[in-house]
């Protein structure tokens, strides 16, 4: 279940409508020619609009993790996948692993062959076991011949050494912060449910 976890245990679940959208800075300009100049930055990250669903008897979780984080400390997501990618994913019973280091701002990794891994879609997000930027595979990979190459967006932020593991299903951890939209209390409708409305989350980097 995506949401909000703490030491381990979801305190709140992500609920439609929710947005994941990829913040990677683009200046542009145009000449008198009507030609178009563009400069694209390399630094990106991941940003999460999303409701939480309400709460009653946890609020309380949720009300401390809120205002004890503020807008400073990062703490842990369940990353929402792509429910086409989720859905065009086949079974997989081994792990995924790296062989052969990928160098900074590389755009795809080697994998080890495993016939048993299955068919990695695209637009899946992942996560390297070295470092804790969150990618999305821009290509689909099944692991069932040597050498297969995973194709990822954004470009590699931190070299991955040969053996580096991948999560990639649905328990993808991202860490995020509260951006300063957030508000950082609570809120209650009915009386007895706690519903801080939209929130904005924005990936630690």
């Amino acid at each position: 279940m995506y949401g909000i976890y703490e030491g381990g245990t979801l305190i709140a679940k992500f609920a439609a409508p929710l947005a994941v959208r990829s913040n990677h800075p683009v200046f542009a300009t145009d000449t008198l020619s009507l030609s178009r100049l563009i400069s694209r930055r390399t630094a990106q990250r991941w940003e999460i609009d999303t409701r939480i669903e309400p709460l009653s008897y946890s609020a309380q979780d949720l009300f401390v993790h809120m205002v004890s984080k503020g807008y400073s400390t990062p703490f842990t997501i369940l990353t929402p996948q792509n429910y086409g990618a989720s859905q065009a994913r086949t079974s997989v019973s081994a792990s995924v692993t790296t062989v052969g280091s990928a160098a900074l701002d590389a755009n795809y990794v080697t994998l080890t062959t495993n016939s048993n891994t299955g068919k990695i879609p695209k637009g899946t997000f992942i996560k390297f076991g070295n470092h804790t930027k969150i990618y999305m595979t821009t290509a689909d990979v099944d692991n069932s011949t040597v050498g297969t190459l995973m194709y990822i967006y954004p470009s590699l932020r931190v070299l991955v050494p040969t053996g580096t593991s991948i999560t990639f299903k649905n328990d993808v951890q991202m860490l995020c912060y509260y951006d300063l939209d957030t508000i950082s209390g609570m809120s209650y409708s009915d009386g007895i449910l706690m519903d801080v409305g939209q929130i904005k989350l924005v990936e630690a980097v």
